[in-house]
């Protein structure tokens, strides 16, 4: 026992010291957020250094303003000087020099103030320029009069123009300048305070906003690193076990599995496996929704640890599929004992949504080592044993037996053999009349699928159309086959028989497929098969399934011309409420009612009320399983005027069909005198 624990000891240990994938993938998701921090921070930097070169840009502005300004101020002044200087030279060269130098001061001017009116400027800097430009208008005619006396010689008149009026008014430009210049710096120390605050402001916030990252940053990671080693021990433990039951799960369960084998090897004991399967299942969960299908699953597994005892294990597979591992016990019959058990308590009803339910399990149960000695071997035959107790009844148990492997393999066999059978042209149509025992003729052929299959030879349905209709591959064969029975039926109309109708039996699956209106329109049209001749037979359980969509989906093949037949009525589930909605042209009365119905006046009663029924609703009917003459003439007297059975014909190969066709039935069928 002590080296059992060991054993444990040392597996858990090794599962959680080593490395795992979500670990690794921590560290560098963590990484990956610190280099992100540090790549944000540059980049915060980065664009803090751009915008700094923006505020600097716009001190810059400021400071060609404040340039232009000084460059007015100068002009103005030195224009002023040189025309004082004008009414004190006599050289006429010297004059024209200072002419010139006058000119190109104004040239200064107007350049500087046209630059300065093209920059951003503020309320008061643009009236200050206004006013500047009204006294320069003022003052020019003055200096242009003061040129001309100069030009003329009257440099005594000029002199005190100059004095009088053009010093005057220059000094009141030069006022208005000085007020500009004083303007213009004051804005220019303003805007290079505020860049430079907003810039120290933004260097300061960046600085603190990179640390409190790196920081927090760093924090997280080390509360993270800090919980490793428990958020380690926690991942192994959901690595072990079943979220929605806490039961073991497939991993813990196959470990359990090995250690039970392992000590029963040692001790020389039994190990017990049983697979155990909830019946139906899926109606459950389909009806009252996936949360009752969970509460289903708890109570469920509450139940099953509840019988088990401490030593042994109960796991959970998946979905509605339970393992429980019986340990070290000396007899087969306390495994069957505790499989009663369960057996019987998981039949106990249960409160669901507010409602009662059943439930009943299948359970296959395998024994160490009398069948198999690897826990997968073990787990594949409890399988095969709990598939066996499913296919006998459900809600009980079977033991597993050698034999089983055989079916098994059989029916695997089978089902690849299926998918290559479509491919071979294997699957043929065999027909069963249906008479008018009014006209004395075959009015309709029910095609029935057959398989030649090519070791077992010809194969009814029953051997191979439930794996047909699991595997789903019945929807292509179905569509194969509808395309050969308009064909046949097509050929057998230009054989001189154009009233003969072919009823195609439809699954399910094919129902619902959203290609059959379509299928039946190919079919219709590759054949040239009249749409009235062609009828499809349904069960009552399509129906059952989603009443309004399969009504609808009736009305669409019905639009097509083809008619509609239920099979097997009276054995399914609808109701006369239900009946009088179906889009119908056709009732097949089910074999059961046929059945001893010369002797039974229930059964007769039944089939005339039926009759009575279709009557009402201008309905078709047909009496299946007509198998004696007695049967045949008891429906003849209640009035029934189409039949169907082996008393007739049994389904035989398209190529038997005409004389079949061409018999008059009413002289065969006539009752002896």
């Amino acid at each position: 026992m002590k080296a059992d624990v060991d054993l444990t000891q040392t597996s858990t240990q090794r599962r959680i010291t080593r490395p795992t994938a979500w670990k690794l993938a921590l560290l560098a998701g963590f990484v990956t957020q610190l280099l992100l921090i540090v790549l944000v921070t540059t980049f915060g930097l980065r664009q803090l250094g751009m915008t700094t070169d923006k505020l600097n840009a716009v001190v810059d502005v400021h400071m060609r303003k404040q340039n232009l300004t000084k460059d007015m101020v100068i002009a103005a002044r030195e224009r002023t000087l040189v025309m004082f200087m004008l009414t004190k030279i006599e050289d006429p060269f010297d004059r024209d020099e200072l002419l010139m130098q006058f000119n190109n001061k104004g040239s200064v001017f107007v350049t500087a103030r046209q630059a300065l009116m093209n920059m951003p400027l503020n309320q008061r800097e643009q009236n200050l320029i206004a006013r500047q430009g009204h006294l320069v208008r003022y003052a020019q005619p003055i200096q242009e009069q003061v040129i001309d006396l100069i030009s003329r010689g009257a440099i005594r008149d000029a002199e005190d123009l100059v004095l009088s009026k053009v010093i005057p008014a220059q000094n009141n430009v030069m006022e208005v300048l000085s007020q500009l210049d004083t303007e213009t710096q004051q804005v220019a120390l303003a805007a290079s305070s505020e860049a430079r605050k907003a810039h120290e402001a933004a260097r300061l916030w960046m600085y603190s906003l990179s640390g409190a990252a790196l920081l927090v940053g760093l924090f997280v990671a080390a509360v993270v690193f800090y919980f490793t080693s428990r958020i380690s021990r926690e991942r192994e433990l959901l690595a072990t076990q079943d979220v929605l039951t806490n039961l073991p799960n497939r991993r813990l369960f196959l470990d359990r599995l090995e250690q039970a084998i392992v000590r029963a090897q040692r001790r020389k004991t039994l190990v017990g496996l049983m697979f155990i399967d909830l019946d139906r299942f899926k109606l459950i969960n389909d009806t009252l929704g996936h949360t009752s299908g969970d509460m289903l699953i708890r109570e469920v597994a509450e139940r099953l640890r509840q019988v088990a005892r401490a030593e042994d294990t109960v796991a959970r597979l998946g979905g509605d599929e339970f393992v429980v591992i019986i340990s070290d016990t000396a007899e087969i019959s306390h495994i069957i004992r505790v499989a009663e058990k369960m057996l019987d308590v998981i039949t106990q009803p249960y409160r669901l949504a507010g409602r009662e339910v059943f439930c009943s399990c299948s359970i296959g149960i395998t024994v160490y080592p009398n069948d198999g000695e690897t826990s997968t071997s073990l787990l594949k035959h409890a399988d095969t044993a709990m598939y066996h107790a499913k296919q006998h009844g459900r809600n009980r148990f079977q033991l597993y037996d050698k034999a089983m492997n055989a079916m098994a393999e059989e029916r695997l066999q089978l089902e690849t053999d299926l998918h290559y059978a479509l491919e071979r042209n294997e699957f043929v149509f065999h027909y069963q009349p249906k008479l008018n025992l009014e006209s004395g003729r075959i009015q309709s052929l029910e095609a029935l699928i057959r398989w030649r299959h090519p070791e077992k030879g010809l194969l009814s349905p029953a051997a191979f159309l439930q794996i047909l209709e699991e595997s789903g591959v019945i929807v292509s064969v179905g569509s194969a086959l509808m395309k050969v029975a308009c064909s046949q039926a097509a050929d057998w109309h230009a054989a001189g028989f154009p009233d003969l109708r072919v009823a195609i039996n439809v699954s399910g699956k094919e129902f619902w497929n959203e290609d059959l209106v379509q299928t039946v329109k190919s079919a219709l049209s590759h054949s040239g098969l009249p749409a009235r001749a062609l009828q499809l037979e349904l069960t009552e359980g399509i129906f059952m399934e989603d009443m309004e969509a399969a009504i609808n989906r009736t009305h669409e093949l019905k639009a097509l011309g083809i008619t509609i037949a239920i099979d097997d009525f009276g054995t399914g589930f609808s109701s006369l409420a239900h009946l009088k909605r179906f889009p119908l042209d056709v009732l097949k009365v089910d074999r059961y009612f046929v059945k001893d119905i010369q002797y039974a006046p229930v059964n007769a009663a039944i089939f005339n009320s039926i009759l009575a029924l279709c009557k009402g609703l201008g309905l078709g009917i047909i009496a299946e399983g007509v198998e004696t003459r007695e049967q045949l003439e008891t429906l003849r007297e209640l009035g029934c005027q189409n039949v169907q059975g082996y008393f007739i014909s049994r389904p035989v190969p398209a190529e038997e069909i005409i004389p079949l066709l061409e018999r008059d039935w009413s002289q065969a069928l006539a009752v002896p005198a």
